[in-house]
């Protein structure tokens, strides 16, 4: 009789299972809770960009204009437009007496020139209010909404025009010879016609008002071509005037108007909506989806074809401010660019990311949004301290993203210009020294196939990406809980050295995927590329926070292009 052989029952144990990701195009989001966070959202973030295949990448540099500071701080940006060649203009405020000048810059690299005279007195705009101005007829208009006054104090000017070489100040009559512009807050062109609002008249204010130029002549206006908008409204004056495709969009506090037409007798004012209008300060953009503005303490709005959609609702609760928690403060208004096809929105901002910059509780930051990337949108956050921007293009179809900028050390004085995404490994805000780009990618959270069940987790396995040596590190956050991470590591990684670039693609659009022809699998697994972590331990669900602090050994790009977690699934007890 053979001898009975006894065998182990069956395993009743969980298999491994894995949970990858390879996209985070979802960027930003902190309006979800932890728990409902989509997989290719992030919890947190800074310095790096999304790219459209999914991976995410450090963000490019911000590089200097000028290396001498302006004697002020810089509170508004604007544009000369000629034939071949445009101008930087850029209004520093002197604090102490409350009063700015104009400087310019024709190359967009090296000093400022100016301040402006007109016939060899300094002219000021009194009241930190922003100048702001409009190009017509190769002939820039500057206003801030009051008479401007010379070096002596005495009124001179409600306007300046500035032709690129010589500044002319304009008389601010009404009905009169040429060589007069009104007193205005707001500037802008449309149907061949200058137009100003916010005006100031005789001494009164009318807060209310948008007037129009003669015909092609933007020094020659008539007392009866004006508009008031809606002037019984409470407190609700106007705040922007821009330009829409076939009409003048007129922005207030609460409310958005329109006015449609191509002459004095057929202009016609229709209401857009009385739900949402533009922050006090805050200047709108066009973009191509429409005309983004800020209103009030929801955030960024874009008006497209009448309609409103609200553009901020992932990061809103950053409005909220709680103690140890990031917040906008918007102590002063904020400042909204369109550039290479992305949103660019410049707060005050409270971090609690307490890296190693010194001061960056005190700084603004940019956050980005691209209206390309999924089905929403995507937000990322930059710690770039800018106070202005501006999108300028210095010739052809040339185009930078131009900042009011302020280094770590002095992070309140903006005194300088900076180009951002700029191929750099480095900031430099012109103050001396190299601000090192901090860096970080914290992931959704993986949790398997039972959200709630507790896991065995294995090591996590990733694709990162380096153009020079780097020091990674990795934090690893449990249950749904960021107050704190459970487990840190740091890993090596070795770069793929100077033949690899982040912006190969065959359409040279630079979208920070590399160059095929660098890559080497083999290659890239010999230098840690594809790497394992320590296990992360038990937990029912887990976060991994990816940071490089560079250091003057190293000064380079990074990205992550995957994660993989693996894990079984315990039994409840």
């Amino acid at each position: 009789m053979p001898l009975a052989v006894a065998l182990p029952p069956p395993s009743t144990a969980e298999p491994y299972r894995y949970e990858e990701r390879s996209s985070f195009i979802g960027g930003l989001n902190f309006r979800a809770d932890q728990f409902n966070l989509g997989e290719d959202e992030s919890p947190a973030l800074l310095n790096v960009e999304v790219d459209p295949r999914g991976g995410v990448r450090r963000r490019d540099a911000v590089t200097k204009v000028n290396s001498t500071a302006l004697d002020n701080g810089i509170i508004s940006l604007m544009t000369h437009y000629e034939t071949d060649t445009n101008q930087i203009l850029a209004a520093a405020l002197d604090p102490a007496i409350a009063k700015s000048q104009i400087f310019y810059n024709s190359a967009a690299t090296g000093e400022f020139t100016g301040p402006i005279q007109i016939g060899g007195d300094n002219p000021f705009f009194d009241t930190a209010q922003p100048p702001r101005a409009v190009t017509f007829e190769y002939n820039t208009y500057i206003v801030n909404g009051l008479l401007m006054h010379n070096d002596a104090g005495v009124t001179a000017v409600s306007a300046m025009r500035w032709d690129g070489a010589t500044a002319t100040g304009l008389e601010p009559d009404i009905d009169a010879s040429d060589g007069h512009f009104p007193c205005a807050r707001y500037a802008a062109t449309f149907a061949e016609f200058v137009w100003v609002a916010y005006t100031l008249e005789s001494g009164v204010t009318y807060k209310n008002r948008v007037r129009f130029s003669k015909v092609n002549d933007a020094e020659n206006w008539t007392a009866t071509d004006y508009i008031d908008i809606d002037i019984g409204e409470d407190g609700d004056h106007i705040t922007a005037i821009i330009p829409d495709a076939d009409r003048l969009l007129v922005f207030k506090e609460n409310s958005i108007y329109a006015i449609y037409g191509f002459n004095r007798d057929s202009f016609e004012v229709r209401n857009i909506t009385r739900t949402a209008g533009c922050r006090d300060g805050t200047q709108p953009v066009a973009a191509t989806a429409g005309i983004f503005f800020w209103y009030a303490e929801d955030g960024i709005y874009l008006l497209a074809y009448d309609e409103l959609a609200w553009a901020f609702e992932r990061i809103k609760p950053t409005m909220t401010y709680d103690v140890g928690q990031p917040a906008l403060t918007l102590d002063t208004p904020p400042s909204l660019m369109w550039f290479d096809e992305r949103l660019w929105v410049s707060v005050d901002y409270q971090s609690d990311d307490n890296l190693s910059e010194s001061n960056q509780n005190n700084r603004r930051n940019t956050f980005v949004w691209d209206p390309s990337l999924g089905p929403a949108g995507a937000w990322v956050r930059h710690d770039i301290n800018a106070r202005s921007l501006l999108a300028y293009r210095p010739t052809g179809d040339t185009h930078l993203g131009i900042a009011a900028t302020s280094g770590i050390t002095t992070p309140a004085s903006f005194d300088r210009i900076s180009k951002v995404d700029q191929n750099a490994d480095v900031d430099d805000y012109g103050t001396g020294s190299a601000d090192e780009i901090v860096s970080y990618y914290h992931t959704g959270w993986f949790m398997g196939n039972r959200p709630t069940f507790p896991k065995r987790w294995g090591k996590s396995r990733t694709v990162l990406l380096a153009d020079k040596d780097a020091i990674i590190k990795v934090y690893i956050y449990k249950d749904y809980d960021l107050s704190g991470f459970s487990a840190a590591y740091s890993k090596t990684i070795e770069g793929l050295g100077a033949s690899a670039t982040w912006d190969t693609d065959p359409t040279g659009s630079g979208t920070g995927v590399w160059d095929t022809s660098d890559w080497d699998p083999e290659g890239l697994s010999d230098r840690y590329l594809y790497g394992r972590w320590p296990t992360a331990g038990t937990a029912q669900a887990i976060s991994l926070r990816f940071l490089v602090t560079p250091s003057v050994s190293y000064r380079g790009k990074w990205g992550l292009t995957a994660v993989v977690n693996m894990y079984r699934t315990r039994r409840l007890r």
